[in-house]
């Protein structure tokens, strides 16, 4: 059960790496797929372009059409019954989808017509049977049956006109560029070399980056994130080593009105923030983004935890040695805290990357946003391009699953080591 929740937790992480590396078509299309399928393209104007052939778009058009005939002719029977009429139809809807299917696949590759002919004859031949072994089934009259037969074959005419007429060769072929902002109509003749099959779209995070000034981000929030963490590991290990071992008046009730503020919501006092920070002159600068983050009672309580389940020993032989309560706090104490310290750093440096609410309010220029916001605005910005969405939410979530992956040791210890008492 706790590999299924998480194997469901991590699939849309799977999810939007999967989208990032398709094609704009392949993202909107109806079939949903978690690996990309490989697809066609062509250099043209200066950038690669997804073509299809245009044979392959005129026979599933063919497929389509043929769909709608036989429906009609199934419908306009009379020596039928409703039920088999219904099943009928459902049959022939799904055979001729899973028939576009084929000859999509099939044309993936470039082939000689010779090739193609016998792939389309095995196709008709395999709707032709599984009709006829529904047939008595349904008990659909004769005169019926031989109707579809016969458009069937007439189908598969179709089929060979339609190569025979498109001129398919080894020389040239004709393609349609599809996705393009003329509607994608537009047709081709290119030689077989100038095809380049590609399943992932590797451009789609080089297009990203540079859809919008991502670089400038992501310096923003790594010197954001790394000022309010040092800051923070700084501030509550003096406050936690007074908290845990010293001794001063209204200790306790002190402790306790600071955890009593974790339980107020950001939200409430956002307000009131702002307009201190706007009092000071602080709007749209790095000081609104780092100096109200530069304590906080999550870094304070976790790191007192810790500290009280030191052994007095240490403190006492500190004392008999001449430390004074700095000496021993940075001497002697931190260095044996480092999963806890790596711990908090962790968690601080994550809530602050991942901080969008705070910097949204307090920024208004591109040049001071930082990645979280950024990402907000080019999603307004980009519109139905979620091929770059996904590919800039993924390689601005990469640095922290390679932090999380070179810390997590010490992060797992520092968590356990929290609640231990000896």
């Amino acid at each position: 059960m706790l590999a299924a929740g998480g194997i469901t937790m991590i699939f849309p992480f799977i999810w939007m790496v999967s989208t990032s590396l398709k094609s704009p078509l392949e993202v909107l299309s109806s079939q949903l797929a978690l690996i990309p399928a490989v697809k066609k393209y062509i250099a043209f104007e200066g950038r690669l372009e997804q073509v299809e052939f245009l044979v392959d778009r005129r026979l599933q058009d063919e497929v389509s059409a043929f769909q709608g005939e036989i429906t009609r002719s199934i419908g306009s029977f009379a020596d039928i019954s409703l039920e088999a009429e219904k099943r009928l139809t459902t049959f022939f809807a799904n055979s001729l989808g899973e028939a576009r299917e084929s000859i999509g696949t099939f044309f993936n590759k470039y082939r000689s017509r010779p090739e193609i002919t016998a792939e389309l004859d095995r196709i008709i031949a395999r709707l032709d049977s599984a009709f006829l072994s529904l047939a008595p089934e349904e008990k659909i009259p004769v005169v019926l049956r031989d109707e579809i037969r016969g458009k069937l074959a007439e189908l598969g005419d179709r089929f060979r006109k339609i190569l025979l007429a498109s001129g398919y060769g080894r020389e040239d072929i004709e393609v349609v560029i599809v996705g393009r902002a003329e509607g994608g109509g537009e047709v081709t003749t290119i030689s077989a070399d100038d095809l380049h099959y590609k399943r992932f779209l590797w451009r789609n995070f080089k297009d990203a980056w540079e859809a919008a000034p991502f670089a400038r981000y992501f310096f923003n929030s790594i010197f954001i994130a790394t000022a309010v963490t040092i800051g923070q590991v700084i501030t509550s290990a003096l406050a936690a080593y007074a908290f845990a071992r010293m001794e001063f008046k209204f200790k306790e009730t002190l402790f306790m009105v600071l955890l009593g503020t974790m339980m107020i919501p950001k939200q409430v006092i956002l307000i009131p923030d702002y307009a201190i920070i706007s009092t000071l002159g602080w709007i749209n600068t790095y000081y609104a983004l780092i100096v109200p983050f530069v304590a906080a009672v999550f870094g304070i309580y976790f790191m007192r935890q810790h500290f009280e389940t030191l052994p007095q020993d240490l403190f006492d032989a500190a004392s008999i040695d001449g430390c004074g309560r700095l000496r021993t706090l940075f001497q002697v104490v931190l260095p044996i805290s480092k999963s806890v310290i790596i711990t908090v750093a962790l968690f601080t440096f994550i809530m602050f990357w991942n901080s969008l609410l705070w910097p949204l309010v307090m920024t208004n220029t591109p040049e001071m946003r930082p990645l979280q916001v950024g990402l907000a605005v080019f999603n307004q910005e980009s519109g139905t391009d979620w091929e770059l969405l996904m590919s800039a939410s993924t390689f601005s979530i990469l640095p922290l699953l390679l932090l999380f992956f070179i810390a997590q040791k010490q992060f797992i210890e520092g968590v356990t080591r929290s609640g231990m008492k000896d």
